[in-house]
């Protein structure tokens, strides 16, 4: 089967919402709440095909997934599903009953994926795909075969689950390529190519990139058993013999995005601070260590900023340890706004944080603008009122012996900028 590439919304809304359209309002508004307890985005509700067109009209461009019920009352035929896919949206089909009749139906459309209403556990597979389907938009993959034609479908395929696919003729193209992307989770690639073929083409992935950080899916058409072992111990994730269902490919190449994440869940449960979700204390001097030396070999310029929240202990015993949290994550968010780029932002413990800036362009500036942010946030209180906070910042620009020298000199700064006043950067 042909499939043509999906009509793919460009934009990027900055307020970008969900759309659940079910004629039952019992499955709807389960749907509608199961997706809102994962998400922390709107998901509207319509129980028809008109009401579905509305919502459309008057938030157009701003949805990016829609769980649609094949049948409605006023579309029996899957017509909100058509108008969902014209709006560049990804859809999840949601329908009461699957033979092979309807099987060919649904999978003419270039859909995520369906679910079948009746089967157990069918709302948490919506929450999933959902899940699934948000975190592949910001996924890159690598299809590396020399066949045009077959390299347009598999697109087209992975494109249904709104990954952003990349191209390569042959694994010497694709290694060249890999050099430049650093940020490709995945590469599905064929067994029979030019130059370097793939079994030769996963193992010099795998040299170069961990399973936890890349999953690498092997294609073959060949009838040769032997061949799936070699692609497994070149070091490939799965293998995938040609021809085969999209349910099945889709399925495996999922899979090994789940992979991916669960590897990534472990790794921040390590290495994250998990009230905050910035880094930890250990992790900041494991990864810090290497970025200070790259500092002391003039490759880099660092400064280090020692962060801390004015009368903390005085916002606990007004206010209770909840809102005292509440005050250490509103600054946790401030301080990922401030620095996005290639900044180290850990928690070192209670109201204290710690900043690692690579090559800022003015320290102090970056720090004052943050300074300011945080004065002027208000923090919802239970009551109606709002509570008010301020920081005061120690930085230094002067490498030292090594990081905790550089750490130091930024708390004996902060030190000085609490006994100064509070509420201001000190530079030492």
């Amino acid at each position: 089967m042909t499939l043509p590439a999906p009509t793919v919304s460009q934009s990027d809304p900055q307020n970008p919402r969900i759309l659940v359209i079910d004629d039952s309002l019992a499955i709807g508004k389960l749907v509608q709440s199961s997706i809102q307890s994962v998400v922390d985005l709107p998901v509207d509700y319509a129980t028809s095909f008109a009401e579905c067109e509305r919502l459309l009209s008057e938030n157009k461009g701003l949805y990016q997934i829609a769980v649609v019920d094949l049948n409605l009352p006023d579309a029996p035929d899957g017509q909100a599903v058509d108008l969902v896919l014209h709006n560049g949206i990804a859809a999840i089909v949601l329908t009461g009953n699957l033979d092979e009749q309807m099987h060919d139906r649904i999978s003419g459309k270039l859909i995520v994926d369906y679910v079948i209403k009746q089967n157990p556990g069918s709302i948490e597979t919506v929450q999933r795909c959902v899940l699934r389907t948000l975190r592949n938009m910001q996924r890159k993959v690598m299809i590396v075969d020399d066949s045009a034609s077959f390299r347009t479908y598999l697109k087209a395929v992975l494109n249904t689950q709104r990954l952003q696919v990349l191209e390569a003729t042959n694994g010497k193209a694709a290694l060249l390529e890999l050099e430049k992307m650093q940020d490709v989770a995945l590469v599905v690639t064929d067994y029979e190519m030019p130059e370097m073929e793939g079994v030769q083409l996963t193992a010099a992935l795998r040299s170069r990139f961990s399973s936890s950080r890349m999953a690498i899916v092997g294609l073959t058409g060949s009838d040769d058993a032997f061949l799936g072992v070699r692609f497994l111990k070149a070091g490939a994730d799965d293998i995938v013999r040609k021809p085969f269902l999209i349910e099945e490919f889709i399925g495996r190449i999922n899979n090994c995005m789940d992979h991916l994440d669960n590897i990534q869940t472990v790794q921040d449960q390590a290495n994250r601070d998990y009230l905050t979700k910035l880094f930890n204390r250990r992790y900041l001097f494991n990864a810090g260590a290497a970025i200070f030396d790259k500092a002391k070999r003039g490759q880099i310029r660092l400064s280090v900023a020692m962060v801390d929240i004015d009368f903390f202990k005085k916002i606990n015993d007004t206010y209770g340890h909840d809102i005292g949290d509440i005050a250490i994550v509103s600054l946790a968010k401030a301080l990922s706004a401030a620095f996005k780029g290639e900044e180290l932002v850990a928690r070192m413990g209670g109201e204290e944080f710690c900043i690692l800036a690579i090559n800022p362009q003015s320290s102090l500036e970056l720090l004052e603008r943050l300074r300011e942010n945080v004065a002027a946030l208000e923090i919802p209180l239970p009551e109606n009122g709002k509570l008010r906070m301020t920081i005061s910042i120690g930085v230094t620009d002067t490498l030292g012996e090594n990081l905790d020298a550089m750490i130091n000199l930024a708390d004996q700064a902060l030190y000085d900028a609490k006994h100064g006043g509070r509420n201001r950067v000190v530079l030492k």
